[in-house]
């Protein structure tokens, strides 16, 4: 048994312990932003194309996090284990896979981006937002977190419905695109 003095000993020593700090850091950066009032929306393009490595990276961030716990198995107590074991997959395979469908295009648009316009369809436009996102309109096919452009004027909400077409215009590239001002264009 270990003593609270000791500590718990990192599986990965200190330079997995960096590489894995680096590896979720764009992806914990991308939903900052997102949730600071920048909307972002990557391409379904984008998001179609990188499903599989999406996923694979995804999977591997889940068993991360599990294979770390189950490693440290004598150095944490039982209830924080199990905590540990239920909710570490999931976050890690949701970091993982918004690694490559949200933060790698958000990049490339910070770095390379200019001004471009990207189609959705819209699923809501009349739902009530929050706090941190007023009179939202939410878009088909992206994940959670980024699938609603926030702080929509109510006169654009009022023309849109489920399966209109939108043109979103903002910086960006084919990938993604942060969003400045969008169109009904059906």
């Amino acid at each position: 048994m270990v003593s609270k003095e000791e500590g718990v000993e990192w599986p990965l020593g200190k330079p997995g312990g960096i590489l894995l700090a680096m590896l979720f850091l764009p992806t914990v950066v991308a939903i900052f932003v997102q949730r600071s009032g920048f909307n972002f929306l990557p391409s379904n393009e984008w998001i179609s194309k990188t499903a599989l490595p999406a996923l694979a990276v995804g999977v591997v961030s889940a068993a991360l996090p599990f294979w770390i716990i189950l490693k440290s198995r004598h150095q944490t107590d039982g209830v924080k284990r199990g905590f540990g074991l239920l909710f570490a997959p999931v976050a890690g395979f949701l970091l993982g896979k918004h690694l490559v469908v949200i933060a790698v295009p958000m990049l490339f648009a910070v770095i390379a981006g200019h001004q471009v316009e990207l189609s959705f369809t819209v699923v809501d436009a009349h739902e009530w937002g929050d706090s941190k996102c007023r009179t939202p309109v939410q878009v088909e096919g992206v994940p959670m977190l980024f699938d609603e452009i926030c702080r929509v004027p109510d006169d654009i909400r009022r023309e849109l419905g489920p399966l209109h077409r939108i043109a979103v215009s903002g910086r960006g590239t084919s990938r993604g695109v942060f969003v400045e001002s969008l169109r009904r264009i059906d």
